[in-house]
């Protein structure tokens, strides 16, 4: 209803909805695809749509995994249903690992944990060399110029992560993410 009605939208004019997000509702709605074969699969398919939805899937695997060990494949599942390429589903798992370490131990320290942990168990998959530069110790140490805040899934996941280790509250964090520039709304509230 909000993509094709205008539906739940504050102006009443549905905006800003990504090519790759098009393709998929068009590909469920219209083509009457399964949703396991709604999400586009293709390498210019890496957009940021399914990382910046994720997170509730991510506490849903956080408050399952006592009695499910498979939030890897709800992860991945949930993010085909618009972006199926597996540089987006890595990213969304990237993303997970580090909110569930963050949800036990909210702290900086337990971040670079999950990113180690990441690196660890995702290092033999061909996708993994996209987000090389996240597992490099001194990935907060890059300069400002050196971050890409663009709707590319591996350059959102690394901005959101810079912004997080150069700050020291919300506020800053945020901010500083605003300010990259580009794709502001997505890497603030990642």
């Amino acid at each position: 209803e909000w993509y094709y009605k205008d539906k739940y939208t504050p102006t009443g004019e549905m905006f800003d909805v990504g090519n790759t997000c098009s393709y998929a509702i068009d590909n469920y709605f219209a083509y009457h695809k399964p949703t396991e074969e709604c999400g586009l699969r293709n390498e210019q398919s890496n957009g940021n749509g399914s990382l910046m939805r994720i997170h509730p899937f991510s506490l849903m695997a956080y408050c399952d995994k006592k009695i499910r060990d498979d939030w890897e494949n709800i992860i991945d599942k949930a993010s085909a249903l618009t972006h199926a390429h597996e540089r987006s589903k890595l990213g969304c798992r990237i993303y997970t690992e580090i909110l569930l370490h963050l949800l036990e131990n909210p702290s900086k320290e337990s971040v670079k944990l999950a990113l180690n942990k990441v690196f660890c168990k995702y290092k033999a998959l061909g996708e993994s060399g996209h987000y090389k530069r996240l597992f490099t110790h001194n990935f907060e140490k890059l300069p400002r110029d050196e971050i890409k805040s663009t709707g590319y899934v591996v350059d959102t996941l690394e901005a959101a992560i810079w912004c997080l280790f150069t700050t020291d509250s919300y506020r800053e964090c945020v901010l500083k993410a605003v300010n990259l520039g580009d794709d502001t709304d997505t890497v603030a509230a990642i």
